[in-house]
């Protein structure tokens, strides 16, 4: 059982999830696809942000990270083996956490437990899930952009004081995913979501 202040925690309440098909790349002949973006789409954010993923050897498909020092979430994907991911926002939280997310947080990632209010704070939890997962810090610089139903990130991340680059192309939907890559000559199999390309940078 969870307890949170000495209070039992219900760990199958489930909070409402966010679903949405991602496509991410890191090859470096992406010009083409980066001009279309630019040219197409309405730019809508640029921002830099620090970003800490919490990856669980053998559990590829769950990507807890923490945004900025004030955000948590866990994405999970969905399907497998096929053209585009789809992937779930099954938490996403700020701080203080409610009790029930503490909860839920615990019932995603295995080997977490314990007392709750122990990882009430960013630190704190932050803290606890380095011990149990592979640990990476990395500073983001990303230009968003939009069209339609279709939301593109161009960004730049250093990790260990070494740059990469990405394009990802994020929808509600698959077929505009795969029209656009395939217009700029790229292929589903491009794809290398982030939490992957840590683990096999």
């Amino acid at each position: 059982m969870l307890y949170y202040n000495n209070r039992p925690v219900n760990t199958h309440r489930r909070t409402s999830a966010e679903r949405f098909f991602q496509w991410r790349t890191f090859k470096t002949d992406t010009q083409e696809l980066r001009d279309k973006i630019v040219a197409d789409f309405k730019s809508v954010k640029t921002e830099t942000r620090n970003e800490k993923y919490f990856l669980i050897p053998g559990r590829r498909n769950v990507m807890p990270r923490m945004i900025d020092d004030t955000t948590f979430e866990i994405r999970s994907k969905i399907n497998d083996n096929e053209p585009v991911e789809l992937w779930e926002r099954s938490i996403t939280t700020s701080f203080p956490m409610k009790r029930t997310t503490s909860a839920t947080i615990g019932c995603a990632i295995p080997r977490f437990r314990g007392s709750l209010n122990s990882v009430a704070t960013p630190d704190s939890l932050s803290e606890s899930l380095q011990r149990k997962s592979k640990f990476f810090e990395a500073v983001k610089c990303r230009e968003i952009y939009k069209k339609g139903n279709v939301t593109a990130e161009i960004s730049e991340i250093e990790i260990d004081g070494k740059k990469e680059y990405s394009v990802a192309i994020q929808s509600s939907e698959e077929q505009p995913i795969l029209d656009l890559i395939k217009e700029c000559g790229l292929k589903p199999a491009d794809n290398m979501n982030i939490a992957d390309h840590f683990l096999t940078a």
